[in-house]
């Protein structure tokens, strides 16, 4: 047992950060208080949600459905995170070679990986669960007996959405080792997620009040069709111990179930996912000399295309910007709805003669809230020093990453800018400008986030996930975005307020931008290599 815990204890200490960002200089206080405030944000959050269906529910009769609600959308996220997070902490680990020369049963090296596994998604599914718990227990007179089935609800509700990520993680894995575009299937699923939490954000009054309305239909389909759920509100509003243990015991069994029949094909998979294969046919190989920018660029390219987690972090305003696009190509006619309820109270005419202005604003939003580059000198990691050597001028390093991050943004905008040039028929200078536009805003954009990246890089990152979403960089260049889209969209709100013409003030708008860009590479230029050579692994 001894030997079982140290080896649990070892095993927890890798690849297990939820909110961490690693820094050498960082105290140890701001590493503590740091995670605590994201959680704590994040929970903040949930429990507004919640709350905001209660308010809806309270007095129905139907107030243990927001617990539903809450556990089927753990369950989904659960699914997302646990499918997502399988390759990394079950298949082809990097302590395989280690625990598996060990002394210890194959079988005891499965249950720690899985129950990691598990530990990880508890952790999540408790700061989205515990905040209904608190406003159900707030708003309904409950007992004893609520929290302590609560608590065990805590640690048995991940049980089933981990099984099924096991399974197909398992799949995944053993398809994906014969599989050229393995990550594919991966940023498809997580993109529709996002955007359906997007959606869900952004029609949340709607979805609420659609909830309240069939909460009594809503909460006895949902029950029926998944037990766990269907048993814990059950526990919760009738508490019964037989029910109570059974509960327990099924899911104990289902636990050990998976771990028994995952252990009869999991270490062939790890030894396929592992294995090299050689092809015996002879062909005849030519090396191909690029010129150092273009081969640069393709291997910018390659290192964005093999990690699902950036490309989604990365591609998720481009998304955006295709999906707002074509809503206001196809959804044009209520538009003069949404700009009417402001003081601007705009009619069909001048909504269609701003159209220019709107896409401007929409390029703006896109471009500000897309930073590649905020993370690609950190994803070098241990190789920098590799791409230091090269007998290249750092600017032209360093621009390569700008122009890669610009190759993949413009063909997406040019796709929103000819929607809009064909459904409302822009003039020669209006599409002019806005094709500047397309080209200025990326460059600036994603030269703001080399240089904050180059401020700030962080090289010792134990995986991409790190470096895209919880470093210094990313942070910083997402907060500079959001000011900028605010200005942006607040300078074009009072130039159309001022009801200034739609061709001046998409002048205005792109020469400021094109100056601010000018100015911004010239810095880059002048200190980039400063900073770059500055960086040391």
């Amino acid at each position: 047992m001894k030997k079982l815990i140290s080896l649990i204890k070892a095993c927890m200490t890798d690849n297990m950060n939820l909110f961490r960002i690693r820094q050498k200089n960082q105290s140890t206080i701001s590493k503590k208080i740091f995670p605590i405030f994201i959680a704590g944000l994040f929970m903040f959050l949930m429990w507004t949600y919640a709350e905001k269906i209660m308010e809806l529910l309270v007095g129905t009769g139907s107030e243990v459905l927001v617990l539903t609600i809450f556990i089927i959308f753990s369950v989904i996220l659960t699914i997302i995170e646990g499918i997502y997070k399988a390759g990394n902490l079950l298949f082809n680990c990097k302590d395989d070679n280690l625990l598996l020369s060990l002394p210890i049963k194959k079988s005891t090296v499965l249950f720690i990986r899985i129950f990691k596994f598990y530990v990880f998604e508890l952790a999540y599914n408790a700061l989205l669960l515990l905040p209904a718990m608190v406003v159900y227990a707030s708003h309904v007179n409950v007992g004893f007996t609520f929290y302590l089935v609560s608590l065990v609800a805590l640690f048995i509700i991940p049980i089933v959405p981990i099984v099924f990520s096991c399974i197909v993680g398992g799949i995944t894995s053993l398809i994906s080792t014969k599989f050229k575009y393995k990550n594919i299937a991966q940023i498809v699923f997580t993109t529709i997620a996002l955007l359906g939490v997007f959606f869900v954000s952004f029609n949340l009054e709607g979805v609420i009040q659609n909830i309240a309305e069939n909460a009594t239909s809503i909460n006895d389909m949902i029950t029926k069709i998944y037990y766990p759920a269907g048993a814990y509100v059950s526990l919760a509003t009738d508490f019964n111990i037989v029910n109570l243990l059974i509960y327990v015991g099924i899911h104990i069994l289902l636990y050990g179930l998976t771990i028994l029949l995952l252990g009869k094909v999991y270490f062939k998979i790890n030894s396929m996912a592992k294995s090299v294969t050689v092809g015996s046919s002879k062909k005849e190989y030519k090396i191909k000399t690029k010129a150092p920018i273009k081969a640069l660029i393709k291997k910018e390219l390659n290192r964005f295309t093999t990690s699902p987690v950036f490309i989604i972090n990365a591609g998720f305003g481009l998304v955006l910007f295709i999906l707002i696009s074509i809503l206001v190509v196809t959804k044009f006619d209520s538009l003069p709805e949404i700009f009417g309820q402001t003081e601007t109270a705009l009619t069909v005419e001048d909504v269609r003669a701003y159209i220019p202005i709107i896409l401007f604003g929409i390029l703006c939003f896109s471009s500000f809230l897309t930073s590649i580059t905020c993370s690609m000198i950190s994803l070098e990691g241990k190789t920098f020093n590799l791409l230091k050597s090269l007998p290249l001028k750092p600017f032209t390093i360093v621009f390569s990453k700008v122009l890669t991050a610009v190759l993949v943004m413009i063909p997406i905008f040019l796709v929103g800018d000819l929607l809009f040039f064909v459904r409302f028929r822009f003039n020669i200078l209006e599409m002019l400008f806005i094709l500047i536009a397309t080209l200025v805003l990326p460059v600036l954009s994603e030269t703001i986030g080399i240089l904050i990246n180059l401020k700030y890089p962080k090289m010792d990152a134990e995986n991409d996930t790190e470096v895209v979403k919880q470093s210094t960089s990313t942070m910083l260049a997402s907060l500079l975005g959001m000011i900028l889209t605010g200005v942006s969209i607040a300078g074009l709100f009072t130039g159309i307020a001022m009801k200034i013409h739609t061709d001046i003030l998409l002048e205005l708008g792109v020469a400021f931008y094109t100056l601010i860009c000018i100015i911004l590479v010239l810095i880059l230029k002048k200190f980039g290599a400063k900073l770059f050579m500055k960086i040391n692994v």
